[in-house]
């Protein structure tokens, strides 16, 4: 309840904020007749941080065009996507995920403004680990003509949480090889094993022929996850698992095999036990507010700190709960967010 209230006055304050910007901008935007031009790359589909991120204009009343570029999973699209941006030059760049993150903007240390995106301000979401992947340099300085904002929250905060749900001595860890994202959860999970008293098992995907990770290993190594006496399945921030969601978390299930998910749908679509999860929409709309501050305040992205949203959202599988006999102690329904 308290995450939720936080949340919310947070969101109220970006509200109130937006509402006089356009009561001081209005003149100019009626004046030109001209709406601000936005392109979003996205890797799966419009869902709900893209729609909480549209959301927030009309919610607002500023006029803009967004234009969807959906990769549908395909990462060699990415590079058509950017000789696009760079020959139609909008306002501002908005990327979805690490994956496309990184193909349209490249890297700290590896830019090149023949294959990435560096005229038109950027701003990215729903990538889980921007200096770790080295997207940026430093959260509160960018240092680019990118900023963004998280969303995953802290290692530390979801450890606490997941041990005020069931007690657990050994964690379950499935790492994608050929993912950033994964590696770097995999380093700060191993970093807190001794604070949290607890041991990392982790299991790494196999390549097939093509060099991808083998979806079909999974279920074989959930099989030994459990044969190695996990308390609990971590569920990382990653595409591939997330595209697998289904077949992990059914599996799991199956072999009775509690999962802590950091991503909502791993919870509310698939058979995640719970989920300590910035929620998408949210997200979304929080990159828009940052928009807003490029947009119409004019502050270069490089002055722009990347943060989260304040506080964070627990949610619990209640149907999956009751399959696994692991019902939620009081003091965890007080706090969380139930559903099936």
């Amino acid at each position: 309840m308290m995450s939720r209230l936080l949340k919310t006055s947070f969101l109220a304050l970006l509200m109130t904020g937006s509402w006089l910007l356009s009561s001081i901008f209005a003149p100019l935007w009626a004046a030109e007749n001209k709406p601000f031009r936005i392109t979003m790359v996205v890797f799966r589909g419009c869902e709900d941080a893209c729609l909480g991120f549209k959301s927030y204009w009309v919610d607002n009343k500023i006029p803009v065009e967004i234009e969807v570029l959906d990769a549908k999973t395909n990462s060699q699209l990415l590079p058509g996507f950017v000789k696009h941006v760079n020959a139609t030059k909008p306002d501002l760049l908005v990327t979805w995920g690490t994956t496309v993150s990184l193909a349209m903007l490249g890297t700290t240390d590896n830019v090149d403004p023949a294959k990435h995106v560096t005229e038109v301000p950027a701003l990215f979401m729903i990538a889980s680990t921007p200096v770790g992947s080295k997207l940026v340099s430093s959260l509160n300085a960018p240092g680019r003509n990118v900023s963004g904002t998280l969303y995953i929250v802290p290692v530390e905060t979801q450890l606490n949480v997941a041990r005020l749900y069931m007690p657990y001595k050994r964690i379950g860890f499935i790492l994608n090889p050929t993912e950033d994202n994964s590696k770097v959860i995999q380093a700060e999970l191993e970093l807190a094993q001794s604070k949290f008293n607890f041991e990392l098992v982790s299991r790494s995907v196999p390549l097939n022929a093509s060099g991808k990770p083998d979806a079909t290993s999974l279920p074989k190594l959930i099989d030994e996850l459990v044969k190695d006496k996990v308390d609990l399945l971590y569920f990382a921030p990653d595409t591939f698992l997330l595209l697998n969601r289904n077949v992990i978390t059914k599996h799991a299930l199956k072999q009775k095999l509690p999962v802590l998910a950091v991503s909502e749908l791993v919870v509310l679509e698939s058979d995640a036990l719970f989920g300590v999860v910035n929620r998408y929409t949210t997200v979304g709309q929080l990159t828009a507010a940052k928009a807003e501050m490029i947009l119409v305040k004019k502050i270069e992205p490089k002055n722009i700190p990347i943060v989260a949203p304040p506080g964070f959202s627990l949610i619990v599988n209640m149907r999956v709960a009751k399959e696994l006999q692991r019902y939620p102690p009081i003091r965890v329904v007080k706090i969380a967010e139930i559903v099936n």
